[in-house]
């Protein structure tokens, strides 16, 4: 690596490094590091923790006034770079992952000039070198899950399957650009298609990032979202929702580690598969070449086939059938998802050796 990149962004890197989902050195990390903060401000940002902590004591560490501090940390949370949050009255910033974090937040306004240019330039050479290493072998970071219409009558559903009730769940509602549509353009899918919920959905608010949605607007945007082939992906976990991602898979991120960039442990499955009827079926091909984002159906002999392996049980094949010739069942070797996304962390950090290190950051 250049010898020449200032003390500040390797210790930055290093500390981003640290998280579940990581941030793999190359020379792309450093530019985009060194395009978003000032030597100063990658110095100051260097001390955070992934939990929150008053600007006195983040002032304390890195050895500059907490006004200073202060004043660095909320401009930092003005542009989407920490993470800034209340409780008890007192103000705490946090250190932001690099997904999702860092490189979805400056996106999010849907705003494009020079500095988003520059970015997403140097985000396409680098989000292959991320997403290579993104999840585990045992813990995926992201599931499928299909509009509640599609399961809400299939026997032995789960509560964590139920994505309307999920979002009735939910304390705030607020949907935002999807920073890798924002980033790739490759597509003229919806761009304002990222929901996010709670802490994560007010702070983007308070910021200009998003803007909030009830939770029966959210459900008419993804039943829209749906008809547009998008799809539906959530965080890993039982417990609530953190985000609902609405991807294309020539834009997507995670959908391109898996088919592009050859790393199977990012998307869990929704726990369904489809069932073609094959009396009903007259061999289209919408579900095939218009609405699988994983390739995952052919039509053989005038009819539809789905290939379970590739599948990650979407639904877009079933909402999309003109012929109402596919429907959801539940997988027999389906897995629950982990009880909450802390879970999932903890895996993720255990199997990749990262454990301690992140102990030692929030001590």
């Amino acid at each position: 690596m250049d010898a020449n990149i200032a003390e500040p962004y390797l210790k930055m890197r290093e500390l981003l490094d640290a998280s579940p989902s990581g941030c793999p050195e190359a020379p792309e990390i450093y530019e985009i590091l060194q395009i978003l903060f000032s030597e100063e401000e990658a110095a100051l940002v260097s001390n955070l923790a992934y939990m929150a902590k008053p600007a006195e004591a983040i002032a304390e560490k890195a050895g500059i006034s907490p006004e200073e501090a202060a004043e660095m940390l909320e401009s930092l949370a003005d542009r989407g770079l920490v993470l800034a949050s209340d409780r008890g009255g007192v103000r705490g910033y946090s250190m932001l992952p690099l997904m999702p974090g860092i490189f979805e937040f400056p996106f999010m306004n849907g705003e494009r000039n020079e500095l988003q240019d520059r970015l997403a330039a140097l985000w396409k050479d680098y989000s292959p070198v991320l997403g290579r290493g993104l999840g585990s072998p045992g813990m995926r970071i992201i599931r499928a899950i299909p509009v509640q219409e599609e399961v809400v009558s299939v026997p032995g559903v789960l509560t964590y399957s139920m994505l309307y009730d999920l979002i009735d769940n939910a304390k705030a509602t607020a949907i935002a650009h999807c920073a890798c549509r924002e980033s790739e353009r490759e597509c003229d899918a919806p761009r304002e298609a990222c929901m996010i919920f709670d802490d994560k959905a007010d702070f983007l608010v308070e910021r200009g990032f998003a803007r909030y949605l009830t939770a029966d607007e959210m459900k008419e945007k993804l039943r829209e979202f749906d008809r547009a082939g998008l799809v539906h992906q959530v965080n890993n976990a039982q417990d609530k929702l953190t985000l609902i991602c609405n991807c294309c898979p020539c834009c997507c991120h995670l959908l391109r580690a898996v088919k592009e960039w050859g790393n199977p442990n990012v998307i869990a499955g929704s726990g369904f598969r489809p069932v073609v009827d094959e009396d009903v079926c007259v061999g289209c091909g919408i579900c095939a070449d218009e609405r699988c984002p994983m390739g995952a159906i052919t039509v053989v002999e005038g009819t539809s086939s789905v290939d379970e392996a590739m599948c990650i049980g979407c639904g877009l094949c079933v909402t999309g059938c003109p012929n109402e010739a596919l429907h959801l069942v539940v997988r027999e070797d389906a897995a629950a998802p982990p009880a909450t996304s802390r879970d999932v962390g903890l895996v993720l950090l255990q199997e990749k050796g990262k454990l301690q290190r992140f102990i030692e950051i929030n001590s």
